[in-house]
C-alpha cells in the first residue's frame, strides 16, 4: 500500500515532465493537449464542478488567448515601427557625414584650382611640382591628383608617372561634364589607368584666368578600394550581418562590402523593388528582397553633394529576433496563465460545491540558465545605445526567470528538498560518471497515513517537515537529499562506502529515537534501506536493494507492532 501510494503521488510530476519536454521540442499548445489527453483517463462520472469548470476555464482562458494576440500584434508592429526608424535614422545620419566628406574634400580641390596660373598650366614642370608640393590634397584624393589641359590632355600628376604626360582623357565622362557646364563634378566611378585596373571616382575643379576663362581642369581622385572614407563605408556593420553600399542613379555600385561587385550593376530593373523606387526618389525603410536573394529590413537616402543613393541592408533574421523572442513569451504567458486559471477556478468550484476533490499541479519549466556572455557590451546615448540596453534587460530578466522556473522544477514545494525528477536525473548522470563508491539511503515516514486520519494533512505535513529537516541534517551538504513522494524519501551519498553508510545511518535512527515527537502522539519514526554502488553501473541496482531492504524494515516494525 506504501508503495502504490506513493506511485499515485508521484504521477502530476510525471505527467509536469512529460509537458515540459514536449513543449520545449515543439513549443505548441497542441503538444501539451495531446500529453494531456493520453495522460488522462475519460471519467466514469461528470460531476457539475467539472463540466462548470470547464466552461468557466474555456470562456477564460479563449478571452485571454484572443488578447495575448492582439497585444502580440500590436508588439510586432510597434517593434518592427521602431527598427525601420532608428535604422533610417542611423542611415540619415550616415549620408549627412560623407555629405560633408564629400563637399570638404571638393573644396579643398576648388580651393587649390584657384593657386593654379597660367604659367603652370604651359610649364608640366611647374605644374607638377606645385602638385607634389600639395601633401594634405594627395592624401584625401588617394589616386592622385591631375591637371588636366582644357583640351584633356594630361600635363601633370601626382604622384607621377612616366609616359603619361599629354595622355588624352577627353573621353571622360567627368571631363566632357566640367567643361559642358564649368562647374565642379564629382564623376561616377571609373577603371583608373593611373592605378591600372582599379576603379576610381574623380573630383574636377575648372581652372580660370583672369578673365574668368577655363585653361585647365584640376583633378582628385578616390580610389574605391582603398582605406578613405567611401573605403570605410563598406566596413561599417548593422548589428552582425547588416551592411551599408553606394550605388549611382545609373545602378553602379560605387562602394559595397564584397569589392568585386563595385563598378558592376547592383541590380536589374525589377530584381530589388525598393531600389527601383529609391532610383524614383523614395527615401524610408521597408521589406525588401535584393537581386541575391537576401531579405532584409532595406533603407535609402539620397545625398545632396551628388546623385548617389546610400542604401542599407539588415536581414530581416536578425532585425527581427527581438519578435521571434517575443512570440516565445506570449505563449509560455498564455500557457502558464491557463493553469494558473485552471488551478483557481477549481479551487473555487470545489469551494462553492463543497466537493472534496483537489487539483495539484506544479508546472515546472526547464530551462537553459544564461550566463553574462549573452550580454552585449556597449557604451552610448545614441540610439544604438538605447537598443542594446533593452536587449540587455529583456536577457537579464529572462535569466532571472529562469533561475525561479529553474527551483521550482527540481525542488519539492513543501520541503524545499530535491524533487523525484531531479532524483531520477541524478541516478541517471552518476550512472554514466566515473564517482566510486556511491551510496543510496531510501526513507519512509511509518505512521503519516495515521497521522494524516487522525489529525489531519496539516500534521502530517508537520511530520514531513521534521523527517526531511532531519535527513538534511544528518547528511552533507554536497548529498543530494530528495523527498521521492508522499511520504519518502532519497539520498545520495558520493564517495561514501557501505561502512560508512551504515554508519551514518545508525547515528541518524539514534539521533531520531532520542528526538521529541514533532507531533503529538505521533513521534517520528522512519524506516531505512541502504546499498551501496561499487561501479556507477550498479547504481539503479543498488537503489533498488535500498528500497527493498527499507519495505523489509517497514514490514518488521508492523510484524512486531502488530506482537504487541
Amino acid at each position: 500500500m506504501g508503495k502504490e501510494k506513493g506511485r499515485r503521488r508521484r504521477r502530476p510530476l510525471h505527467f509536469v515532465m512529460k509537458y515540459v519536454l514536449c513543449l520545449r521540442t515543439t513549443g505548441s499548445f497542441h503538444a501539451y493537449k495531446a500529453i494531456k489527453m493520453k495522460s488522462i483517463k475519460p471519467a466514469t462520472r461528470r460531476s457539475i464542478t467539472f463540466r462548470m469548470t470547464l466552461a468557466v476555464c474555456a470562456f477564460v482562458i479563449l478571452v485571454q488567448s484572443l488578447l495575448a494576440v492582439l497585444c502580440l500584434v500590436y508588439f510586432k508592429s510597434e517593434l518592427k515601427q521602431s527598427i525601420s526608424t532608428q535604422q533610417f535614422t542611423m542611415l540619415t545620419l550616415v549620408a549627412q557625414d560623407i555629405d560633408q566628406k564629400l563637399n570638404s574634400a571638393h573644396k579643398e580641390l576648388i580651393a587649390i584650382s584657384r593657386e593654379v596660373t597660367p604659367a603652370m598650366v604651359n610649364d608640366p614642370v611647374a605644374a607638377q611640382s606645385f602638385l607634389d608640393h600639395h601633401p594634405d590634397a594627395r592624401s584625401i584624393f588617394d589616386n592622385a591628383l591631375f591637371l588636366f589641359s582644357k583640351e584633356g590632355r594630361i600635363i601633370a600628376e601626382s604622384p607621377f608617372l612616366e609616359n603619361r604626360r599629354g595622355r588624352d582623357i577627353s573621353f571622360r565622362e567627368f571631363y566632357k561634364r566640367t567643361v559642358a557646364t564649368g562647374q565642379p563634378q564629382i564623376s561616377a566611378p571609373f577603371i583608373s589607368t593611373h592605378t591600372p585596373g582599379t576603379p576610381s571616382v574623380m573630383f574636377t575643379a575648372p581652372v580660370r584666368d583672369k578673365n574668368g576663362k577655363l585653361i585647365a581642369i584640376l583633378g582628385g581622385g578616390l580610389n574605391l578600394l582603398q582605406d578613405n572614407f567611401l573605403g570605410a563605408l563598406s566596413r561599417t556593420r548593422i548589428a552582425k550581418t547588416g551592411y551599408l553600399y553606394l550605388v549611382t542613379h545609373d545602378r553602379l555600385l560605387i562602394m559595397h562590402p564584397e569589392k568585386q561587385r563595385i563598378m558592376k550593376l547592383v541590380a536589374q530593373p525589377g530584381a530589388n523593388r525598393l531600389l527601383d523606387r529609391a532610383l524614383n526618389g523614395f527615401e524610408g525603410s521597408g521589406e525588401n528582397i535584393n537581386s541575391q536573394g537576401l531579405q532584409a529590413l532595406a533603407s535609402f537616402k539620397h545625398l545632396q553633394v551628388t546623385d548617389w543613393i546610400i542604401g542599407a541592408n539588415y536581414p530581416l533574421a536578425e532585425a527581427y529576433e527581438p519578435i521571434k523572442r517575443s512570440q516565445k513569451y506570449f505563449i509560455a504567458a498564455v500557457i502558464i496563465s491557463s493553469l494558473l486559471v485552471i488551478v483557481v477556478v477549481r479551487l473555487i468550484m470545489e469551494r462553492y460545491t463543497h466537493t472534496l476533490v483537489r487539483f495539484a499541479a506544479h508546472v515546472k519549466n526547464m530551462a537553459t540558465k544564461q550566463g553574462r556572455d549573452r550580454l552585449f557590451d556597449h557604451e552610448s546615448r545614441d540610439e544604438i545605445g538605447a537598443l542594446v540596453n533593452t536587449f540587455n534587460a529583456m536577457i537579464k530578466d529572462e535569466d532571472r526567470k529562469s533561475a525561479e522556473l529553474l527551483h521550482i522544477s527540481t525542488h519539492d514545494a513543501l520541503t524545499g528538498l530535491y524533487n523525484r525528477a531531479f532524483f531520477d536525473a541524478e541516478i541517471e548522470r552518476m550512472a554514466r560518471g566515473r564517482t566510486t563508491p556511491v551510496s543510496v539511503v531510501v526513507a519512509d515516514i511509518d505512521l503519516l497515513k495515521d497521522c494524516n486520519d487522525t489529525l489531519g494533512h496539516a500534521a502530517g505535513d508537520i511530520l514531513i517537515m521534521a523527517a526531511a529537516t532531519s535527513l538534511v541534517e544528518s547528511f552533507r551538504a554536497g548529498d543530494i537529499v530528495a523527498r521521492t513522494g508522499g511520504d519518502e524519501f532519497c539520498v545520495l551519498l558520493p564517495g561514501v562506502s557501505a561502512e560508512q553508510a551504515e554508519a551514518l545511518l545508525q547515528r541518524l535512527k539514534n539521533s531520531l529515537d532520542k528526538a521529541a515527537p514533532p507531533v503529538a502522539d505521533f513521534p517520528l519514526a522512519v524506516s531505512f534501506g541502504c546499498a551501496t554502488a561499487s561501479s556507477p553501473q550498479e547504481l539503479t541496482e543498488a537503489f533498488e536493494q535500498a528500497d527493498q531492504r527499507m519495505y523489509r524494515e517497514k514490514r518488521l516494525k508492523q510484524a512486531a507492532n502488530a506482537l504487541i
